[in-house]
């Protein structure tokens, strides 16, 4: 059976993590092509995991002609990308934030109609989320009642980087990461969010909030309290699901695992999970769709999902977009 040809658009920080993913998995796909609109960075991959490099997604995909391509361009520019592999049924997978906007989401959803389109949203590949996503339909846990969600560090290039220009991110923290948080919220709960009131910061000089505090209410009536923050100095990775019958904490600090406590127990029970990182499961989902194998996880209506989320979040904190 033939290796499904893949490519890469971009060719920074989470390039990479897409790049070793596929390099894993070199058994089942082959690596034709990197872009990015820095030479230099485009050739270094290329010479790091296999392929031709290419300055101009567009030209690549028209060339190469992949099976699969992963778009890891910042938010702005992938339209085209996503156009230009739609023309030539070559499976997406797109990076997080789906876009800037709602509206840009829906375009990106309605150019790949018919075809393979996954967005990367990755903790829905994180093994002790899955794990407690089993514990949760075993009921151990009674009815979900809460979940708590906290994505922090200090980023030292806040303000030299295209995450903190909201021409380029649409937006600040809340779209970059909080994106991820929403998507964990829904796969958690099962449930569609209902009402969202998010509350935003920027103790940095710069033109977007840097910390974000998003409530919500599912329409099951489970609540969120998500936080992030690009400003505090202690790194939290953290998700905290409170039941009626039980809880269970996330904890990416303290490596793959889950643990639990139920409300007759005298103590935590913990769950060690061996299994790949969340980047190498996410792309063999992807290559099992575009294998006919399996469908898409996080669909585009999952995308579009998360970007209402968003949208309703910047209204009730005022930020016009």
């Amino acid at each position: 059976m033939s290796r499904i040809r893949v490519a890469v658009i971009g060719a920074g920080g989470i390039a990479g993590a897409h790049l070793r993913a596929y390099a894993a998995q070199s058994e089942r796909c082959q690596i034709v092509g990197i872009a990015d609109v820095e030479e230099g960075a485009a050739q270094a991959r290329a010479a790091e995991y296999g392929g031709r490099a290419f300055t101009d997604g567009v030209t690549l995909l028209d060339q190469l002609r992949p099976d699969a391509v992963s778009i890891c361009t910042p938010p702005k520019y992938r339209i085209p990308y996503v156009e230009a592999a739609a023309k030539h049924g070559i499976a997406v997978l797109c990076e997080k934030p789906p876009a800037r906007t709602l509206a840009e989401t829906q375009a990106i959803v309605d150019a790949m109609r018919g075809g393979i389109l996954q967005f990367a949203f990755c903790h829905r590949f994180h093994a002790p989320l899955n794990a407690a996503q089993d514990l949760i339909r075993s009921g151990k846990l009674g009815d979900l009642v809460q979940i708590e969600n906290r994505f922090a560090f200090r980023f030292a290039r806040a303000g030299k980087s295209w995450f903190t220009d909201a021409e380029i991110a649409g937006g600040g923290i809340l779209i970059d990461t909080l994106a991820h948080s929403i998507d964990i919220f829904r796969a958690l709960t099962g449930q569609e969010v209902e009402t969202a009131q998010a509350f935003l910061s920027s103790t940095l000089p710069i033109a977007v909030e840097d910390s974000a505090s998003l409530l919500l209410r599912s329409r099951g009536g489970v609540l969120g309290t998500l936080n992030c923050s690009w400003v505090t100095p202690i790194a939290d990775s953290f998700v905290r699901i409170h039941g009626s019958e039980g809880a269970a904490v996330i904890d990416y600090n303290a490596g793959a695992g889950l643990r639990y406590r139920l409300a007759d127990d005298a103590d935590w029970t913990e769950m060690q999970i061996d299994a790949p990182d969340r980047f190498t499961r996410q792309a063999a989902r992807f290559l099992d769709c575009v294998d006919g194998k399996s469908s898409p996880l996080v669909s585009g209506e999952d995308g579009l999902a998360v970007m209402r989320v968003i949208e309703s979040a910047y209204e009730s904190a005022g930020v016009r977009r």
